[in-house]
């Protein structure tokens, strides 16, 4: 038996009862052989084999979350009359790293002459079929690189290309957020976000051209502002200054300016400013700014 492998590592998942502490159902989702590794590669699991068994974990516990979702449906909403059990319907869900189909409860009309049916999905009942998290990672990639390199980026992540990871996946939910964000940032601040009044402001103000992937255009032209008191531009070293506190903003400009404009009163009042404040605003001369 020299040389042979005798034994092998089992991952296992149970199910088990709280109360009885009873094992309900037992799962071997991946069997590993034990070996002697002859290269650093042979030592635990690679990228692609990490994703691969996170998958089968997300999948043994999104079978048993997936029959207690509640599609909040008792009656037919066309009739009245009670429902009943008419099978189940898949739906795609995103985790961060694999993608799911969920079996989902359907039901149909107990009366013979209505015959309603239930079509339920993860993104009907709970909003959206992408995890958070994923939705995060995915703008932030947008929001660093170009959404076609926010693709290959989150490619390299999984190993493997996934269609909710497209271009125009990642451009639809950057933008979604963005307009969001962008709201918020219109929004005066509350008194609690803004500094006591401040004898001194000044604004720097700053434009530029933004790449961007378009057949009509090659980029978009932007503004940008700092907004900080003098006091707290400090001395770092004989060639160096650091705002120990400042507030930015950043806009594009084909709206007129009309955010630029928002986005910097906003800035301006949470640095402190007031109608006794001295404000001193620095441009290069540009006609943008």
């Amino acid at each position: 038996m020299d040389g042979l492998m005798t034994q092998e590592l089992r991952i296992v998942i149970e199910k088990v009862s709280v109360s009885s502490q009873e094992v309900v159902k037992r799962d071997t989702i991946k069997v590993y052989d034990i070996q002697a590794p002859k290269l650093i590669s042979d030592l635990g699991l690679s990228h692609g084999e990490q994703i691969s068994l996170l998958k089968k974990v997300q999948n043994a516990l999104l079978a048993e979350q997936s029959v207690l979702i509640d599609t909040g449906v008792n009656v037919c909403p066309s009739c009245g009359e009670k429902l009943k059990k008419f099978g189940y319907r898949e739906s795609n869900f995103h985790a961060v790293f694999s993608d799911h189909k969920l079996r989902l409860q359907k039901h149909i009309c107990s009366e013979a002459e209505c015959r309603w049916q239930s079509s339920p999905s993860i993104k009907a009942l709970l909003g959206t079929n992408i995890h958070p998290d994923l939705a995060k990672l995915q703008c932030e990639q947008g929001a660093l690189s170009s959404y076609r390199e926010a693709e290959q980026n989150l490619e390299k992540l999984n190993c493997e290309p996934r269609r909710v990871n497209n271009h125009t996946q990642v451009k639809r939910i950057t933008n979604k957020v963005g307009e969001v964000i962008s709201e918020q940032n219109c929004q005066p601040p509350l008194p609690t976000e803004c500094a006591a009044p401040a004898l001194d402001l000044i604004v720097q103000i700053d434009g530029g051209h933004i790449p961007i992937q378009d057949k009509n255009k090659r980029s978009f032209e932007a503004l940008s502002a700092i907004v900080y008191r003098p006091e707290n531009l400090q001395v770092v070293d004989q060639h160096h200054r650091q705002l120990v506190n400042k507030t930015c903003v950043i806009s594009a400009k084909e709206d007129k300016l009309q955010t630029i404009k928002t986005y910097v009163i906003n800035a301006a009042l949470k640095q402190g400013i007031s109608q006794d404040t001295h404000l001193t605003a620095l441009a290069d001369g540009a006609n943008n700014c």
